[in-house]
């Protein structure tokens, strides 16, 4: 039996030249969680990370008051899909990295583009939405393969995968699935009890590292 801990990147640098980048909050975001984490005397068997420089940064900040066991593990599975182009294809001019400009439908209506228009994307070699879909959840039990013995696992990786893991583990319909991405806060922690077969969701989107400080300026959603 294992815990698997997904983590989302702290804050990115949304309206930059760089999203993937981590904001000044985001990394504060990911200390905090390594703080809380050693206070609760809590250190991961396994951790693991996407290569985007969001992902890396946070786990780097977040572990570096800890000891794990061994060095994070990167793997491209846990990357998030590549808004860029899903934007600049299905956006109709939305951005969904502008917080301030984009509401829940309109975001809606640009997944909802993706998943069906799957041809628009051969010019791009973008990924389909399907693939995307289920592509965390079979990183994160290939993964777990590899090191099953352990009991703790941690993922640092981004909304939309956290998303989808969910949506596998709970069934969730497309609509939910997309209100989840939707509302998944900065270094939150989703927590799930896998037995190798089947994962039951424990936590979803927690912040208790953040909620503990009182300043609801900590508490982000891009």
């Amino acid at each position: 039996m294992s815990m698997l801990y997904l983590v989302r990147h702290g804050q990115a640098s949304a309206g930059t030249d760089n999203y993937d980048r981590l904001s000044t909050l985001g990394r504060q975001q990911a200390q905090l969680l390594g703080e809380w984490w050693d206070k609760q005397g809590f250190s991961p068997d396994i951790t693991s990370h996407g290569s985007l420089s969001r992902q890396r940064d946070t786990a780097q900040l977040s572990l570096q008051s800890l000891t794990p066991t061994s060095p994070s593990i990167e793997h491209i599975g846990l990357n998030e899909y590549d808004h860029d182009v899903i934007d600049a294809t299905f956006g109709m001019g939305a951005k969904s990295d502008a917080p301030d400009s984009m509401t829940f439908e309109m975001y809606l209506g640009i997944m909802q583009r993706w998943r069906d228009n799957e041809s628009h994307l051969d010019e791009h070699q973008a990924e389909s939405w399907a693939d995307f879909q289920h592509r965390g959840w079979q990183c994160v039990q290939e993964l777990h393969s590899t090191a099953a013995d352990q009991k703790s696992h941690v993922f640092f990786t981004s909304g939309g995968v956290i998303a989808n893991i969910v949506s596998v583990v709970l069934g969730l319909d497309f609509k939910h699935t997309i209100d989840a991405i939707w509302r998944i806060r900065n270094s939150s922690v989703t927590t799930l009890h896998f037995d190798g077969k089947e994962a039951r969701l424990v936590d979803f989107n927690t912040v208790p590292h953040l909620q503990t400080h009182h300043d609801s300026s900590l508490i982000t959603l891009i």
